[in-house]
């Protein structure tokens, strides 16, 4: 007598979804005034803080925090044997500086681990982090830090297409002509554009990659047209159209974009719960040393349409309406520079 096997149901991934749907990465970058990310062995839990290598009394201390409406917006990573120091934990601080900026100011420490949650209580309620100035390791100029998302306890697509992407990026962190470290870290939104990653201390976040564009990421060679396609977005400024004005300047100018130094104006109102139904603008003054100018731009940001994608992955899945926009210049002073 023949037998029925029923087979698991088949996993739908909410990157690919989102990728065959045509949904733009633009505006999707975790902002913060201030992030810190603390060093977390494996495994992690979908509540990484009650991951079981988590430091003793890390997670009663935050918890205690959100209890009083503090919030800190923490990531953490899993250690690395060239970069972790056996009994301590690394705790990387970053802030947005006051403008004109274009990158976030970085402060990192080096905790003995058995000390992070009496350390760590007067640091999270201390924005510029000076009760651990004790422990603050000495800068390495240029260096920088890319954070890939591979917490798949959040999501299958983060292990499923992130842990890969580490994986490559991390053998290109060994050219030390690259100046740069490679963390597998823990969610920081956006799973749908896994895989997904985020550069600091620049606050670039990417997402929808594919391996061939790692090394035109890292090498500032990427083209505009990919720039568009991959960039999710500026973590120093808000959610909506700011950020979405921001993409549009990026995937414009290119990689001269990175080294202007930006005062942003004051950014239009943003709520998750309510379609934007008029256009916004958002304005930036900016200053190019290496090209010797300094003006303005002023980016009009207009609603168009919605895209259906889903947010999570799963065997089930709910689809949802994503806005989108299109952005562009509505006046500059540097017509040179923008195009």
């Amino acid at each position: 007598m023949a037998s029925t096997i029923e087979s698991a149901p088949k996993v739908q991934f909410c990157s690919v979804i989102s990728t065959e749907s045509g949904e733009s990465p633009f505006a999707s970058a975790w902002h913060a005034e201030r992030f810190i990310l603390a060093e977390i062995p494996l495994p992690w839990k979908y509540s990484v803080l009650e991951s079981p290598n988590v430091p003793d009394g890390l997670h009663e201390l935050v918890k205690g925090l959100w209890e009083q409406q503090i919030w800190p917006a923490m990531i953490g990573f899993a250690p690395d044997e060239e970069w972790s120091v056996p009994g301590h934990t690394r705790i990387i601080e970053y802030h947005i500086p006051d403008a004109p900026f274009n990158r976030f100011e970085q402060r990192e420490y080096l905790l003995p681990t058995d000390k992070v949650a009496g350390l760590m209580e007067s640091f999270l309620r201390d924005e510029h982090g000076d009760s651990l100035e004790e422990y603050q390791q000495a800068d390495v100029p240029n260096r920088r830090d890319y954070m890939v998302c591979t917490h798949g306890a959040i999501d299958a697509c983060c292990a499923k297409f992130g842990y890969p992407m580490y994986k490559m990026l991390r053998m290109m962190a060994e050219n030390p002509e690259h100046n740069m470290r490679v963390w597998r870290c823990t969610h920081f939104g956006g799973h749908r554009f896994a895989p997904t990653m985020a550069e600091m201390p620049s606050g670039r976040y990417w997402g929808h990659l594919e391996a061939r564009d790692l090394a035109p990421i890292v090498k500032r060679e990427l083209s505009r047209d990919l720039i568009r396609a991959r960039y999710r977005g500026s973590a120093l400024l808000p959610y909506g159209s700011a950020q979405w004005a921001e993409c549009e300047l990026f995937a414009r100018v290119g990689w001269d974009w990175i080294d202007a130094l930006v005062t942003p104006g004051e950014a239009p109102p943003h709520n998750w719960e309510n379609p934007v139904e008029e256009p916004q603008t958002m304005s930036f003054g900016v200053r190019h040393e290496g090209r010797g100018i300094e003006g303005s731009v002023e980016v009009l940001v207009t609603p168009d349409g919605f895209i259906s994608t889903t947010h999570s992955s799963g065997a089930e899945i709910e689809m949802h309406d994503e806005q989108q926009f299109l952005a562009t210049i509505a006046a500059t002073d540097l017509p040179e520079f923008f195009g």
